[in-house]
């Protein structure tokens, strides 16, 4: 399937547009897709507390022993 992005800058053609476009076998129209908003650093981390991908140290000893296995 090919897709073919159209920008209309009058938007009062849009529903004769529409009529004409759907007149036409084969020819649908899509939804235009959301965008997602990024989340920020502090939303990823919430995110991670939730999912539990988390890790408990006891101090900065035991952390580099737990991360890098000195």
């Amino acid at each position: 399937m090919t897709q073919l992005t159209i920008n209309i800058e009058d938007k009062s053609i849009l529903p004769h547009l529409k009529k004409i476009l759907n007149a036409i076998d084969g020819i649908s129209i899509a939804k235009p897709e959301k965008k997602k908003r990024k989340k920020s650093g502090i939303e990823e981390s919430y995110d991670d507390i939730r999912a539990g991908r988390i890790t408990h140290c006891k101090n900065v000893d035991d952390m580099f022993q737990q991360i890098l296995g000195i």
